[in-house]
């Protein structure tokens, strides 16, 4: 136990931002499982029962609602009338940051796993009794859950660091941000990708030279490293630093 981080206060802090959002995450809850039941019956009612079924909807719901709500995660951060009673938490800036990562990553994935399993046998158990048909049933240790979550935790990153560093409209300046960044990075390596094409002498004659795909093949594991643990780690150090930053601006 330390001054910067406590597990009792992490956890007390976790309870509370449950409580502060159960009450949103249970209608959009409720509006997802609307919608799934609706395409459900008309799939069922036309024999299209396609074993990806709720692994789509996990996706949709991870990416869409994941991304959504933790580009909210700091709303009460720059709120005006809410910004005094965050920032007097008596907890530190790594707790109160980390409390919202790890709602919206392990927390948010773990309560999607959860709701769509339970949506799958709901849903189902009404098709097979309604309509004589059943798609595969969702669990929670469904290969594609697995694979997509840590491409979540990337994007998830990029929100949650607009969450904390734009004051307003966080989701669409985070997607502009993201768009500008990534065509910037597109131009430079088409730039590059020019350069050393045309060094090897190979570039306007059949395509690349061998020597550009072999140092882009070199690079594989240095780039997956980057993407998958670089990045997302960057973007979380820098939302903690952004509300360190508001901590000690307003003296506290």
């Amino acid at each position: 136990m330390s001054d910067q981080l406590s597990l009792q206060r992490l956890l007390w802090l976790i309870r509370s931002d449950v409580l502060r959002n159960s009450r949103g995450w249970l209608v959009t809850s409720g509006t997802v499982a609307l919608v799934a039941l609706l395409f459900s019956w008309f799939g069922a009612w036309d024999r299209i029962v396609g074993p990806d079924f709720y692994d789509r909807v996990f996706v949709a719901m991870l990416f869409g609602w994941g991304t959504i709500t933790t580009s909210q995660a700091f709303t009460d951060l720059h709120g005006r009338n809410t910004n005094a009673a965050f920032l007097l938490l008596p907890a530190s800036a790594l707790e109160k940051t980390a409390a919202r990562l790890l709602l919206y990553t392990v927390g948010l994935f773990i309560y999607l796993l959860i709701f769509t399993s339970v949506l799958s046998f709901a849903l189902e158990g009404i098709n097979a009794l309604w309509f004589g048909v059943r798609r595969e049933l969702f669990l929670p240790i469904d290969r594609t859950a697995w694979w997509v979550f840590p491409h979540y935790i990337v994007v998830q990153g990029l929100f949650f660091l607009g969450a904390a560093w734009f004051r307003r409209v966080h989701f669409v300046k985070t997607v502009g941000a993201v768009l500008g960044i990534w065509v910037g990075l597109v131009c430079i390596a088409a730039i590059i990708a020019l350069v050393l094409g045309a060094g090897s002498g190979m570039w306007f004659e059949g395509g690349p030279g061998p020597r550009f795909f072999n140092s882009l093949e070199s690079m594989g594991d240095g780039v997956r490293i980057v993407y998958h643990v670089v990045l997302p780690a960057f973007c979380w150090f820098v939302a903690w630093l952004r509300v360190t930053e508001t901590q000690v601006s307003h003296g506290i």
